[in-house]
């Protein structure tokens, strides 16, 4: 596709909820692999660092989904990659001052302020505000817990507009093998 990812090269997957209760509800991380693999094939020396961020589940830590969605042994095997679990990174304010904005600014943390290439790659389910999670609605996980619950009502979908603003992917690629229907969390 002539896409050539440099600088900090951040993969967002969608790990809202993990493990054998949850069999469809978090990008698999076979489709996590692949991707890095690629990113690493076609950036080479380009790229100054290959990490994997999210937040997942408000209230559930992202190490326990990382480790049981399987993406935790996944970073593991890829050489040279980080993962960041959001919560614990430090939050930068971003100022938003396009005309139909919910809010003058939002929170999201540094790794995600400070990517260079970003690579969406949510997990295709169904939502019951949103009516499907495609690559818009995995930017709820940008945010942690603090920031993620103001607005995420009956605003969710201009919340969601909103979070486009802080940073724009360069590729998506959409985990659909098995898509989820049903309730998000459970599908």
């Amino acid at each position: 596709l002539g896409l050539v990812p440099s600088g900090r090269t951040l993969v967002k997957p969608n790990l809202v909820a993990a493990g054998e209760m949850f069999p469809y509800a978090f990008t698999r991380p076979e489709c996590g692999e692949a991707m890095l693999g690629a990113l690493r094939d076609v950036g080479g020396d380009r790229m100054t660092e290959l990490a994997v961020g999210e937040r997942c589940g408000i209230t559930v830590p992202t190490r326990l989904a990382f480790a049981e969605s399987g993406w935790e042994a996944m970073v593991a095997r890829v050489p040279g990659a980080k993962r960041y679990y959001f919560e614990e990174e430090a939050q930068v304010e971003i100022p938003l001052t396009h005309a139909a904005r919910l809010r003058d600014y939002l929170f999201t943390p540094e790794p995600v302020a400070r990517a260079d290439f970003f690579v969406n790659m949510p997990k295709f389910k169904a939502h019951p505000w949103t009516t499907v999670t495609f690559s818009l609605k995995n930017y709820i996980g940008i945010q942690d817990d603090r920031h993620r619950l103001i607005d995420h009502d009956h605003k969710l979908n201009e919340k969601i507009a909103d979070l486009q603003y802080i940073i724009q992917p360069q590729f998506i690629a959409i985990d659909a093998i098995t898509a989820g229907e049903g309730r998000m969390l459970t599908p």
